[in-house]
This record gives C-alpha cells, sequence and structure tokens, in this order.
C-alpha cells in the first residue's frame, strides 16, 4: 500500500513567494527588534545607574538644568536599520561637575562667614559629597561657593593659585561600567533580544504566509 501526498499547487506558489520575501523581513524584524531592545535596555542602565548613584535620570542626561556643561547630551541610544543590524547605547561626557543642583553637595547654598567669630566659623560642618548612595565623603579644604553665572557648586583652592575650581566627580561612562549597572545592563539586553526577536519572526512570518 502507498499512500501519497501532493501540494496543491497553488500553496507551493504561495509558499515560494513567501521564502523569496523571507530575508527581506527577516532582515525588517531583526531591525525592529534591536531597536526596541535598545530602548528597553537603555531604560534598564539608567535606572540601576540611578539605584546606585546619587544622581537623577534628567541630570544624568544633561537636561535643562546642565545646558553650558561640556557633559551634556551624555546618553545616546544608537539603532539599527535593515541594512546594517547593529544597536547600542553611546555613554559619554567628562567627569560631572559637583553643583547643588545634581543633589550630591551638602550644603546646597553657600554658609556665610558673616558676624560669626573665628571659633564659630571652625566649628562649621565641612561640606559633604554622596556621589553613591549611603557613602558620604566629607572635603574639609573645600568650600560651596557661587560661581560664574551664580551656579552654586563644591569648589577648592589650589596651594599657590588664586583661583579656585569646582571639583568633579565621576563620569556617566565610570557609572555604567560599575558592576552591578553591568550585570544589570546585559541581563536587560539579553533578555529583551530574545523576546523581540521571536516575536518578530513570529509577526511578520505569520503575515506572510496569509
Amino acid at each position: 500500500m502507498r499512500i501519497e501526498a501532493r501540494f496543491d499547487e497553488k500553496e507551493l506558489k504561495k509558499l515560494t513567494k513567501v521564502l523569496k520575501k523571507a530575508p527581506e523581513e527577516c532582515r525588517k524584524g531583526l531591525s525592529s527588534a534591536i531597536n526596541r531592545s535598545v530602548k528597553t535596555t537603555n531604560t534598564a542602565m539608567q535606572r540601576a545607574v540611578t539605584t546606585r548613584y546619587n544622581i537623577k535620570k534628567g541630570a544624568l542626561n544633561g537636561g535643562d538644568s546642565f545646558k553650558s556643561d561640556s557633559s551634556n547630551n551624555l546618553v545616546k541610544p544608537i539603532l539599527s536599520t535593515p541594512a546594517k543590524l547593529q544597536g547600542g547605547i553611546e555613554v559619554r561626557g567628562t567627569r560631572l561637575s559637583l553643583v547643588a543642583a545634581r543633589g550630591m553637595i551638602t550644603p546646597k547654598e553657600p554658609k556665610s562667614h558673616k558676624g560669626k567669630t573665628m571659633r564659630q566659623i571652625k566649628r562649621m560642618a565641612y561640606p559633604s559629597v554622596k556621589v553613591v548612595k549611603g557613602q558620604k565623603t566629607r572635603y574639609p579644604h573645600a568650600f560651596v561657593a557661587r560661581g560664574k553665572g551664580g551656579t552654586v557648586g563644591l569648589f577648592s583652592r589650589q596651594r599657590g593659585r588664586r583661583t579656585i575650581e569646582m571639583q568633579r566627580t565621576l563620569s556617566p561612562a565610570n557609572m555604567v561600567r560599575e558592576t552591578s549597572v553591568v550585570n544589570a545592563t546585559q541581563t536587560a539586553a539579553r533578555e529583551a533580544l530574545e523576546k523581540n526577536v521571536a516575536h518578530e519572526i513570529e509577526y511578520r512570518m505569520g503575515r506572510l504566509a496569509k
């Protein structure tokens, strides 16, 4: 006994048409999956940074309060195209200046010495910096002052110089290299890409088969 199975000629033509279009649709699907994954990973990375470090998302991105800062526009997603199936997140910028607007320094306003005795001045608390949440560092040789343009920040005077300089902390690139941030970012990227690729391929192949 012989059992034969034959393809319907119309269905065969449809399948041939689908297979011809499949590579192009797959590239579009992969590009879309990569871009969605980049956005998800970017959100996870910034959440990990703001969880560990005493910095807000707006400050990390160089928001409106930091237009004059040379480290503005710090986090930039790089999106994929069907022709170039690559995506990523560019993190750049110089070490962040310790300005009061970033919420890392205490006090947030300059303390006046006017009307105080030398004894009272010496008993005033040193300014402190909290970059990592839960970790505070005191700066006995620095002071909070109002600089050019009215910006309040942490300054210090170097020996042998009359000029004062604003103190700086980690750069955004330093922050995202921290182990807990790297682990959270890699996990988010892997899970997002696996989920989005499966969804896109299933969706596009299903659409072609109709």
